[in-house]
């Protein structure tokens, strides 16, 4: 799933759509037990790079990631970017879907993520703070997925000597000025062993998780137990309309859904 930004960010994200599945399945065929992350590490490293050789101009625009390999039973997923992964389990009482995260959005909210692109060369601040609209302070952590960002002004990597790129996520593909500061595309690898209790996974965009905690997306989809389709759009709906409430624009809202039963992939993807 991939989720375009900057003034190509679409060309950017359809080439790595095109790119990236292929490397990873060749490079699922090659690697084997601990060899195996290191060799999707490579794939994305490897797309990025054929990305910036291309026609496509990243050097200001790029495209988050998230993904999914399953081998067996488990479930390995490859987020880079602030896109996101999450599971539903059925509660043991109750039958309730509960959400549990399968990624962690790399944004500067992380202080780990902060720390490392200071490291590289970046300063941290948001919009205001640039502006000289808010004092300097590095009091950004926030549990995004279970808590949402009520300020509207996330921190952003900026470049010591200028008001660029002002990236509010520390990895992407593309984006060649982040890169110098930081933002690279190496993806960060969770892996998650499917059980009879897992019903289904979401890949989203962050247009979808903006105003929606990871339990109410899981919660609108329950509304549909039988109809993936019809809940990728009840998804869709009631985040676009949370965009036009609160803001006046609408970030890309993607969302692919994917059934799960006895630790079995049972269907298709569901993409709206």
């Amino acid at each position: 799933m991939f989720d375009g930004h900057g003034s190509v960010g679409h060309d950017c994200a359809i080439f790595c759509r095109n790119h990236l599945p292929g490397a990873l399945a060749a490079a699922a065929a090659q690697g084997a037990g601990a060899g195996f992350h290191q060799a999707m590490t490579r794939a994305h490293v490897e797309t990025n790079e054929r990305l910036h050789k291309s026609d496509v101009d990243d050097t200001m625009s790029g495209t988050t990631s998230v993904s999914c390999v399953i081998r067996g039973k488990d479930l390995h997923i490859f987020n880079v970017g602030d896109s996101r992964a999450i599971i539903a389990h059925e509660a043991p009482t109750g039958g309730r879907l509960v959400a549990k995260a399968l990624s962690y959005d790399q944004t500067p909210y992380r202080k780990d993520e902060r720390e490392r692109c200071k490291a590289a060369g970046a300063r941290i601040m948001t919009m205001d703070q640039i502006d000289g609209l808010e004092p300097i302070h590095e009091n950004f952590d926030t549990a995004l997925g279970e808590e949402l960002d009520e300020q509207g002004d996330p921190p952003r990597v900026w470049a010591l000597d200028g008001d660029y790129p002002g990236c509010a996520f520390t990895r992407s593909f593309g984006d060649r000025e982040g890169e110098r500061i930081g933002v690279f595309a190496e993806p960060e690898i969770t892996v998650h062993e499917l059980t009879p209790d897992d019903r289904l996974v979401v890949l989203a965009s962050d247009g979808v998780f903006e105003f929606l905690t990871n339990q109410q997306v899981i919660d609108l989809i329950s509304d549909f137990p039988n109809d993936p389709l019809a809940a990728c759009r009840k998804v869709v709906a009631e985040s676009y309309q949370a965009w036009l409430q609160y803001e006046v624009r609408a970030d890309d809202i993607t969302i692919i859904i994917i059934k799960v039963h006895a630790g079995s992939i049972v269907s298709d993807p569901t993409r709206e």
